[in-house]
């Protein structure tokens, strides 16, 4: 485990390192003194910037969100909505543990309630009453999560020679049990995530706009 450079600790920084750990190691082996030595510092050290670990967690989930990026809500709602759900899902699906560690956390409401009052105020300046804009955004939320996890995790879709390895070894095991997953082996081996992604966000759009109130 090397040390970074002798800069000031700040609670950035520790986050910052904290996502890098996570991202090597996995976030179950997180710990104040592991951190401490990739920081270079004295466990004790990063209690002059974070309240503990739960803290630190806290915030990786508020650096997930902010990895969205600013949301344009000068155009259609669609195009706003597509834009911010993919920006979502590439941050999410970028680790391992982003999806699994959101779901556990109770700030995940208030590191997402920036994009949820844009996106539901979007579609009722569209027209859509409440319920529905309320629907919506957990449609979307939901395929958005869904799918960044299927993606940081799956075997399938990946380009890496490992990955690639394991998919074909799973295939050729289940292949035979289930001629059904045989028949599309093909298109698992090949499939791009942000193709598949964007199949299933095209329905919930159009499943979306289909409700909108006469």
């Amino acid at each position: 485990m090397t040390t970074t450079e002798r800069r000031p600790l700040t609670r950035e920084r520790i986050i910052e390192a904290a996502v890098a750990f996570a991202d090597e190691h996995g976030i179950d082996a997180l710990s104040m003194r592991k951190l401490g030595q990739v920081l270079g510092v004295e466990a004790m050290s990063l209690y002059n910037h974070v309240a503990g670990k739960d803290d630190i967690l806290d915030g990786m989930v508020q650096h997930l969100f902010a990895g969205i990026g600013p949301i344009d809500t000068a155009g259609d709602w669609k195009v706003t909505a597509r834009a911010a759900a993919t920006a979502a899902k590439n941050a999410f699906a970028a680790h391992e543990w982003a999806v699994p560690l959101i779901s556990t956390r109770e700030t995940t409401s208030e590191a997402s309630f920036g994009i949820m009052d844009v996106m539901i105020g979007m579609l009722l300046a569209d027209g859509y009453d409440p319920e529905t804009a309320h629907h919506a955004w957990h449609v979307i939320a939901s395929h958005v999560l869904g799918y960044a996890f299927q993606e940081a995790n799956s075997v399938f879709g990946r380009r890496d020679d490992q990955a690639r390895e394991e998919a074909e070894q799973l295939l050729r095991e289940y292949g035979r049990i289930f001629p059904n997953l045989a028949a599309v082996a093909t298109y698992l081996m090949e499939c791009s995530h942000d193709e598949e992604f964007q199949y299933g966000l095209d329905i919930i759009l159009s499943g979306i706009e289909a409700r909108k109130p006469a």
